[in-house]
């Protein structure tokens, strides 16, 4: 489902990661970070060209762990000290978003599968004398690793329905 990892990779991965490298909790405890990302890559499957995708920023985490150390929640946030952007660059145009009032929940299980909620305005880009070509807002759910859609609500959900055609367009 490349129109799904387009948009929470970065973060999923980020989040993920953090998760699995932060040191043993004490009985139900928070742990607080600010993680910056200066990161860039190819996206090869939401256009018919490829996507120089770049993210720079800073989001902040906070997980949280019950009784026995167990980690059963990740709340990620973009900010912890500036804004988050990702641009999309492609045949010399770039489009670039700032997030800057979303969140993204992580609920572990203990047999290894978890859910992934985004919240908010997660992604919005414009294009002189196009307006906005992608806008994903609301809530949405899914079910991990398999990348099962559980819940979707709220706002316009184009990267998630896979309605890329005006954002590609706007590449020229």
């Amino acid at each position: 489902m490349a129109r799904v990892m387009m948009r929470f990779a970065p973060l999923a991965i980020a989040v993920v990661s953090v998760a699995v490298l932060a040191p043993p909790a004490s009985a139900n405890m928070q742990v607080k970070s600010v993680f910056h990302v200066h990161e860039a890559y190819t996206e090869s499957g939401t256009c018919s060209f490829n996507l120089r995708v770049h993210l720079d920023g800073f989001y902040k985490v906070v997980d949280h762990y019950d009784n026995s150390g167990f980690l059963f929640k990740t709340i990620a946030t973009s900010g912890g000290g500036g804004p988050f952007t990702v641009s999309y660059t492609a045949h010399g145009t770039t489009l670039t978003q700032r997030n800057e009032a979303y969140s993204t929940v992580v609920t572990y299980n203990h047999d290894g599968t978890w859910t992934y909620t985004e919240r908010g305005p997660v992604a919005r880009y414009t294009a002189p004398g196009l307006g906005v070509v992608l806008l994903e807002t609301g809530t949405g759910t899914w079910s991990e690793p398999d990348e099962t859609l559980l819940f979707l609500s709220g706002g316009r959900h184009q990267a998630v329905n896979g309605d890329f055609d005006a954002f590609c367009a706007a590449f020229g």
